[in-house]
């Protein structure tokens, strides 16, 4: 016994490893349970329904929801930057059309991220070609300059700040009263809006990745569903319809605009004569005259390019029916909310310009907002002006 006691720590420093690398050893153990909890977290919020509960329940989970692999986290984190960039710019520069410029490319951006599949890549392609045009369109109306924060700002804000409108409007010629709805209406809730519209990409992300990550024995036996089908088809064809729509409004609209100002500024005198041998350049020069657009597209509803963008975005949402099997998702929200945006943009829109044309009124009564009559559809086949006759250049 007192040669094994003396021979003990011999023993034990050949029978049991350094400390050095049992610290080591448990540092790599602690590390591959620490990633073997990720891979399961992670996993687990991949295999979740994806309602609106099941993802506000991981909102505290930092290994879930909140991974940074996932479109979730840096779409949610770019969205809440840019509310404050938007509202420190905007304050600052004193042009409320900050989120503007970016209302054409986040949308666009945040189902780029959202690529897993054929269905995401056809949802992302076909917001691309929205954004590029509708860009464009921003971009030729002077929406956007150099410095960034410049540029042309929405008409209407003015309108609200000199007070013109009257009713609970006049609040905001309020400076700090303005200050809080800049904040709250215009880069809080538009910015928010703007990740919303995109929601479905994130709900075909979802139904994706669940697909390839969770459906082990549907993928290793290969009878998994196809990642699009019929209904994807309809929601791409309607897309582009109102893609279509909303272009051709909206050149209509630019054209009209500029051929009124070019006749007002060489027709000064005289320049509401009439001539009575060619009724379509009556017709034309009288639009002119009356200071609004009302041919084509603009004789079936009075906003077809607000029409057409509801219509685009509740195609959009129909690819998010389409992955979840679902007619009513919590994606839906965006195109809602989106519609209900319209409806007070819309109103806005109609209370100016009837200030500004005395006509506007008859006009109102003659075509529809959004929802076409079909005599106003009869009248879009019949009718040649808008400005687009070489005759009266």
């Amino acid at each position: 016994p007192s040669q094994a006691k003396r021979h003990l720590p011999t023993i034990l420093h050949q029978t049991l490893p350094p400390a050095r690398h049992l610290d080591s050893s448990r540092s790599k153990n602690n590390s591959n349970v620490s990633e073997s909890k990720h891979d399961m977290s992670f996993e687990s919020f991949i295999c979740t329904d994806h309602s609106f509960l099941s993802l506000l329940s991981t909102l505290g989970s930092p290994s879930s929801f909140w991974d940074a692999s996932t479109p979730y986290h840096i779409a949610s984190s770019t969205c809440e930057f840019l509310i404050i960039l938007t509202f420190v710019v905007s304050t600052t520069s004193k042009n409320l059309s900050q989120v503007d410029k970016l209302w054409s490319i986040l949308p666009a951006m945040y189902s780029f991220l959202c690529i897993i599949d054929h269905r995401t890549m056809l949802m992302a392609l076909l917001s691309a070609m929205w954004s590029i045009r509708l860009t464009y369109n921003f971009h030729r109306r002077g929406g956007y300059s150099w410095p960034p924060w410049e540029g042309d700002e929405d008409y209407r804000w003015e309108y609200i700040r000199r007070g013109t409108l009257g009713g609970p409007w006049k609040l905001l010629t309020n400076q700090w009263i303005m200050v809080v709805f800049n904040f709250g209406f215009i880069s809080l809730f538009q910015n928010i809006l703007l990740l919303y519209i995109a929601a479905p990409a994130f709900v075909a992300w979802s139904v994706g990745m669940r697909r390839k990550v969770c459906d082990h024995d549907e993928s290793e036996s290969g009878s998994s569903a196809p990642d699009v089908c019929f209904l994807d088809f309809i929601a791409a064809t309607l897309f582009l319809v109102a893609l279509v729509m909303e272009t051709v409004a909206d050149n209509q609209q630019y054209t009209f605009q500029a051929k009124k100002y070019a006749w007002r500024s060489t027709n000064n005198n005289g320049g509401n004569k009439l001539h009575e041998d060619d009724k379509m350049i009556n017709d034309t020069i009288r639009q002119y005259s009356d200071g609004f657009c009302q041919s084509r597209l603009f004789g079936i509803v009075r906003k077809p390019n607000y029409a057409a963008e509801q219509l685009l975005w509740f195609s959009y949402y129909l690819f998010s029916v389409a992955a979840s099997g679902d007619y009513f998702n919590w994606s839906g929200g965006g195109f809602v909310l989106l519609a209900i945006l319209f409806q007070g943009s819309g109103w806005l829109t109609e209370k100016i310009s009837i200030s500004k044309y005395p006509k506007y009124r008859d006009y109102q009564k003659r075509v529809p907002l959004y929802v076409p009559r079909m005599i106003n559809l009869w009248f879009l086949l019949s009718s040649k002006g808008c400005g687009f006759d070489n005759k009266n250049e």
